[in-house]
């Protein structure tokens, strides 16, 4: 296929008629100029003599000529009615040695980034999870999204030219998607909200930037969970946090176990329902614990909803949120574990005290999402699409969850605790013996298989191995032959 021009180069050609050059040759001179330095590409074709005369208030018969002069120079190739096109091979090339020797680079001073900077490059971040492997956590069941439905509402929505929603003032967010995520979070996990608090995002680690940012001074502590998603430390450390790394135990984390360097924390992050990697749900208890403990030292608690609307074989918990009497929790969740983690749709509901300081925050940071996306997801909303297809992937959900547990206690009950699942989309099976988790995980990627070693999520206590298993988006009939590769794996380690 001919490579054509998106974008007219001409709007950088100067051209001057009383300059001391023929015209054809000050255009015959900048057309090489842009020819060596790649703007314009090696065998494009350059645009028709007349439609660049025209462009360029110049006739014909000069750019016929700077054409001619670029062709007698080997810069281009053509013959009448064919077109010109840049030659692929300039002259250039053919008088470039191979074997000449290479100039030494000028000495540079050396350069370092500031220290939030070295401490994000000291920070241990997670592969990225990939398409094509098994077992991948973090993935929902990418085949089954609603497919016409989403294709209905985004027809719909260019359909209606949509120009007024074409700029920046709705910086929290589409009012018609606020509105909705406060109808779900209200109905469906009974998180008590108005749409003025919501502030819609583009990631989860967006919305911990916009959090240390706003909230907390540099040195500030911040008490995390331990083992965690090290991105939301990432976002911390390079923010100037520091961070408190707590361990997490089957009820999440325990307040009672909290040393004296937490006391002066300005701000707590805790996922009360199926904490990754653990999978954990804090008890009623530990929740009212926590945020006594929090009023008690004027702290921020950042609820992280992982991945609550995937429940699978349990009855939810109050949200800290609903439980919070001081305005002092902020509630942060995502539609991605429903659909795709591409879809990049995160929001928070803000204490009402907080919505100015935000909507400035975003004005600033320029925090959004496209309104298109923002409208698509309003109206799946709307229509029931998002609830229906929940209902559907519970079940969904809860046969290939089954299948996961009975493969791996077969073949790994004896090397690894094999946990239920209750939620999410994922279960963590630890060690019953000392092993490196980590070259294990390297050596089943080789298998196409995606089992991320439960160090990698560890911020101190490195003890503790195992591995993190996903099935969302894992076929029920590939789910039996990965456990498999996956302990042939184990038994060569």
């Amino acid at each position: 296929m001919t490579a054509s021009f998106n974008y007219p180069f001409w709007n950088t050609i100067a051209v001057e008629p009383n300059g001391p050059e023929p015209l054809y040759d000050q255009i015959a001179g900048q057309l090489r100029l842009l020819v060596v330095a790649g703007a314009i590409p090696r065998g494009v074709r350059l645009p028709p003599s007349r439609k660049l005369s025209d462009e360029l208030g110049v006739s014909r018969s000069t750019i016929v000529l700077a054409y001619n002069r670029l062709k007698n120079e080997g810069y281009a190739h053509g013959r009448t009615g064919a077109g010109t096109y840049i030659e692929k091979d300039l002259p250039e090339d053919l008088h470039r040695r191979i074997d000449a020797p290479v100039p030494p680079s000028p000495r540079r001073q050396p350069r370092a980034p500031a220290a939030r900077g070295r401490a994000l490059m000291d920070q241990s971040l997670p592969s990225e999870r990939e398409l094509g492997y098994d077992l991948s956590p973090l993935l929902p069941a990418l085949d089954e999204l609603p497919f016409a439905d989403i294709r209905r509402s985004t027809a719909e929505y260019w359909g209606s030219e949509p120009w007024p929603q074409f700029s920046f003032s709705e910086r929290l967010g589409l009012p018609a998607l606020r509105q909705q995520i406060a109808k779900y979070l209200g109905e469906y996990e009974g998180v008590p909200c108005r749409a003025e608090q919501i502030a819609v995002v583009a990631s989860t680690t967006q919305a911990f930037i916009l959090l240390a940012q706003l909230l907390l001074d540099p040195g500030d502590g911040v008490v995390v969970e331990d083992p965690g998603y090290p991105t939301r430390v990432a976002a911390m450390v390079a923010n100037g946090a520091r961070v408190l790394p707590h361990r997490v135990d089957l009820e999440g984390l325990r307040v009672d176990s909290f040393g004296p360097e937490a006391d002066g924390a300005r701000m707590v992050i805790a996922s009360p329902t199926n904490q990754f990697p653990y999978g954990s749900t804090m008890s009623m208890e530990r929740r009212l614990a926590l945020l006594a403990w929090a009023q008690a030292r004027n702290a921020w608690v950042i609820e992280y909803d992982y991945s609550s609307p995937i429940g699978i074989n349990r009855q939810p918990l109050a949200s800290l949120l609903s439980l919070d009497t001081d305005q002092r929790v902020i509630f942060i969740g995502n539609i991605n574990r429903i659909f795709s983690p591409s879809l990049g749709l995160t929001y928070l509901v803000l204490p009402p005290d907080l919505v100015e300081l935000f909507y400035r925050a975003k004005l600033v940071f320029s925090c959004y999402l496209p309104p298109p996306l923002q409208q698509m997801v309003a109206d799946i909303m709307g229509r029931g699409v998002l609830a229906r297809h929940v209902r559907r992937m519970r079940l969904l959900y809860r046969e290939r969850a089954t299948i996961l547990v009975d493969a791996l206690r077969r073949s790994l009950g004896d090397r690894l605790l094999i946990p239920d699942v209750t939620a999410g989309l994922h279960l963590t099976a630890h060690a019953r013996a000392p092993l490196d988790d980590a070259a294990i995980t390297d050596a089943a990627r080789q298998r196409g298989i995606d089992a991320p070693a439960l160090s990698r999520y560890r911020l101190q206590d490195g003890a503790a191995t195992g591995f993190v298993f996903g099935f969302g988006n894992t076929l029920p009939e590939r789910i039996g032959p990965a456990v498999r590769r996956f302990a042939e794996v184990m038994a060569a380690a």
